[in-house]
């Protein structure tokens, strides 16, 4: 009878080869997850949908006065931006508010700025579930505007504006050093509205400093708002409108900064839709 014949014994590596091995395994996959969270940001991301510029001379870019005399001769009209209260103004490669005082500008604010009431509207209504990036620099408050001080005094970030009465706001710099997400729906006693407040963290602010800030807004599938506020990927306030207040705040609208008794510089405003 003959004997089956046993294949060749396999001899392991040495152990230092398979040390190497294991190594370089491990460094493949590695190399293989942060080329996949890479491509994820760069998705996430992507270019931005609105994204405007501010270089050129300084000067006056538009105001209030275009604003309420858009057919007047020499009014200074953006094609970005409705500036409902107050002057902005282009001053060294950034938006700037001017000081702000308690003036009705005219054609060219010299007379004054009103930038103590500052409102801003995008020309582009058509920003619903959207990440708005940008700087922020506040060059301080200020008590003899337009309106008494508060503590809301500060900068403020509008997102699905339809009107003055209806939209969400996000509170980035406050005079009581906080955070704020709010809801305005129409009816009530501030100007046409009401506000609910929706979520609010601390956040003492740097005066003279650069901020950076990104705030996303989206619709829930449950039909909620879900909107969150981070600095350098940190989470500094989330909230989610769920209707308990009055409904939220669906489709499109418009994006816009006011600034209360503030003077402050911005740029890099960023707009990508999620």
């Amino acid at each position: 009878m003959s004997t089956l014949s046993r294949p060749p014994a396999v001899r392991a590596a040495p152990r230092s080869r398979r040390w190497w091995l294991a190594l370089a395994a491990g460094a493949v996959v590695v190399l293989l997850v942060a080329a996949g969270v890479a491509l994820l940001l760069t998705r996430t991301r992507g270019p931005a949908d609105f994204a405007p510029s501010y270089s050129g001379p300084d000067g006056l870019v538009t105001n209030e006065y275009a604003y309420r005399h858009p057919d007047r001769p020499g009014v200074h009209r953006s094609d970005d931006w409705e500036v409902t209260s107050g002057s902005l103004y282009r001053r060294g490669g950034v938006a700037w508010t001017g000081t702000p005082d308690a003036a009705a500008p005219g054609v060219d604010s010299s007379t004054g700025t009103g930038s103590s009431v500052f409102r801003m509207t995008s020309r582009r209504h058509d920003f619903e579930n959207v990440r708005v990036s940008l700087r922020l620099r506040n060059l301080g408050l200020t008590d003899t505007g337009r309106e008494a001080a508060s503590e809301t005094d500060g900068v403020h970030l509008f997102l699905r504006w339809k009107d003055e009465t209806e939209l969400y706001v996000v509170s980035l710099n406050r005079r009581d050093d906080r955070i704020v997400i709010k809801k305005k729906l129409s009816g009530g006693d501030v100007n046409g509205g009401t506000y609910v407040t929706m979520g609010q963290a601390p956040y003492r602010v740097r005066t003279g400093a650069w901020q950076s800030f990104e705030v996303a807004i989206a619709t829930t599938p449950s039909g909620g708002v879900g909107i969150d506020v981070r600095q350098d990927d940190r989470m500094l306030v989330a909230a989610t409108d769920k209707g308990d207040s009055g409904p939220p705040i669906t489709g499109a609208g418009a994006i816009g900064l006011r600034g209360d008794n503030c003077e402050f510089e911005f740029d890099q405003v960023r707009v990508v839709t999620e």
